[in-house]
């Protein structure tokens, strides 16, 4: 009885799994791109993409909140290489890990509820190298935004982690005699993954993602998002990584040249979320204060939080006109 049990709980974890990740990333449904049917009329077909909680947004640093977060933990698996399947879904390159519906990634710590399961990593970018990272920093973009994707399996809530991409003009040949490992294991990727010219292609690469997501993974961001393609499901706990990494310039511009030329959505409003960070020092925005603090929530008006500097300078309007 009690192996009927657990074995009806895997069978429940696994359609969970297997569902979510076929709303996700299904390449049927190519009725939304990134092109006439891009991100601005996504929430005509799916209504969440207008919803209040959407991701990406620009961290303004002046205004996230300190607070601590226990160290995550990875499963010994990350630091493992397996086959990663890597398909071409029309909409981006997904690598997702197969085995009889199982996984042997698992994520926890780092403030998360649980234990969540990988579910895929796949690459946003854009146009050229100044862009192509779906989360801003001060309005900074970066040439694109690696995503991890994971899931808990108890309670389906996502939990995606976010990686920024720099890339370098070296070329592939000079980055493949360099001594960082990551940059040598996304060169692997890069130059198998645009092969795959062609919607619902796929092939198989043996990949490492401790390697992958390389060393810097210390210092992040952290608030409530959603997922950033249809159907935008919200409630996602966002980690975005501080770091970024860096990646050959000319295996980002083969992806725009052969694959597409982009796929990021843009920032969307922060509303009244708050996002955190999980180290002390923090550069100030170069964004005024009054312009990153202002209070967006539904009901605020045209309300502002104004800072010491631009009291000072209100009292003297004041004096000077009355």
């Amino acid at each position: 009885m009690t192996a009927s049990i657990q074995m009806y709980c895997g069978l429940k974890k696994l359609l969970v799994i297997s569902l979510l990740f076929i709303n996700i990333y299904s390449t049927d449904g190519l009725e939304w791109n990134y092109n006439d049917f891009g991100p601005d009329m996504w929430s005509e077909t799916y209504p969440a993409c207008a919803g209040k909680s959407q991701s990406p947004i620009i961290i303004k640093t002046a205004c996230t909140t300190y607070r601590t977060f226990v160290p995550f933990r990875f499963s010994s698996d990350y630091n493992l290489t397996y086959n990663f399947t890597l398909l071409n879904n029309g909409h981006t390159m997904v690598s997702t890990y197969n085995s009889n519906g199982s996984t042997p990634f698992t994520l926890s710590g780092g403030g998360l509820n649980g234990t969540f399961q990988f579910l895929n990593f796949h690459v946003h970018w854009g146009e050229n190298s100044k862009s192509g990272s779906e989360h801003q920093v001060n309005d900074v973009k970066y040439t694109g935004e690696i995503h991890l994707v994971h899931q808990n399996s108890e309670t389906g809530q996502i939990a995606v982690l976010g990686i920024f991409m720099n890339s370098s003009q070296n070329s592939s040949d000079e980055i493949g005699n360099t001594a960082n490992a990551t940059i040598k294991e996304w060169v692997k990727f890069f130059t198998t993954a645009v092969k795959l010219g062609k919607v619902n292609e796929s092939t198989k690469l043996r990949l490492n993602l401790a390697t992958l997501m390389g060393n810097n993974l210390n210092n992040f961001w952290r608030y409530r998002g959603s997922l950033t393609t249809p159907p935008c499901t919200e409630d996602v706990v966002w980690t975005v990584f501080k770091v970024p990494i860096v990646v050959g310039e000319d295996e980002i511009d083969s992806f725009r040249k052969d694959i597409f030329s982009k796929n990021d959505r843009s920032p969307q409003p922060l509303y009244n979320r708050i996002v955190y960070r999980n180290f002390l020092n923090e550069t100030l925005s170069p964004i005024p204060d009054y312009n990153c603090c202002l209070d967006t929530s539904s009901n605020a008006g045209n309300k502002i939080i104004l800072s010491k500097s631009n009291k000072y300078l209100l009292c003297f309007l004041l004096l000077f006109f009355f």
